[in-house]
C-alpha cells in the first residue's frame, strides 16, 4: 500500500478519509478498513458458526471441518456483498470520453508536468494505436494546439 499523491483533492481526501493505492487501485482508507473489519467478523462468525451448526445437525466428525469451512467461506462472500452495498466508489469511470467534461484539464494536468505532454508524432505507433481505439487523438491534439498556443504566448511576452 501506498499514500495517494498530495495535490488538490487534499481538503476532500480529509473529509472522504484519505486515499490510498491498494493492488493498482484508488481507495479509502475508512472503507478499507471497514471492508476488512467485516471481512473478519463475517469470516469468523461463517467458520464457527458454521462449525456450531453442521455440529448441531449430526453431520460425520470427519465433515465437521469441511462444512465449517464451506460456511467460513459463504461468510467471506456475505462479507464482500456487504462492503459493496455500504461502499460507494472512491471515483467514477465514464465509457465515453466525450462525455468527460475534465478530460481537456487531466490532458493538460499531463502537459504540466516537467516532461511536458509532447507531441503524437513523436509517440510510438502502440501508444497511437491505443489513444486511437480509446478515441483520445483528437483531444491530445487540442491539447497539443492549446500548449503551442500557451508557448507562444510565453514567447511573445519573453521577447517584449
Amino acid at each position: 500500500m501506498t499514500r495517494g499523491p498530495a495535490g488538490d483533492a487534499a481538503p476532500a481526501a480529509e473529509q472522504q478519509g484519505e486515499f490510498l493505492h491498494v493492488w493498482g487501485d484508488t481507495v479509502r482508507g475508512n472503507k478499507l478498513l471497514i471492508g476488512v473489519l467485516v471481512g473478519i467478523v463475517c469470516g469468523i462468525v461463517g467458520l464457527y458458526g458454521g462449525r456450531a451448526v453442521v455440529t448441531a445437525l449430526g453431520v460425520e466428525e470427519q465433515l465437521v471441518d469441511v462444512w465449517s469451512l464451506i460456511t467460513g467461506i459463504l461468510g467471506c462472500l456475505a462479507a464482500g456483498v456487504i462492503t459493496a452495498r455500504v461502499s460507494s466508489p472512491a471515483r467514477i469511470i465514464s465509457e465515453d470520453a466525450e462525455d468527460s467534461g475534465a478530460l481537456a484539464a487531466a490532458i493538460d494536468e499531463l502537459g504540466e508536468d516537467a516532461r511536458g505532454l509532447g507531441v503524437l508524432e513523436d509517440a510510438t505507433d502502440l501508444s497511437r494505436a491505443e489513444l486511437e481505439a480509446a478515441g483520445l487523438t483528437e483531444a491530445f491534439r487540442e491539447a497539443e494546439a492549446r500548449a503551442a498556443a500557451r508557448a507562444e504566448v510565453r514567447r511573445a511576452g519573453g521577447d517584449a
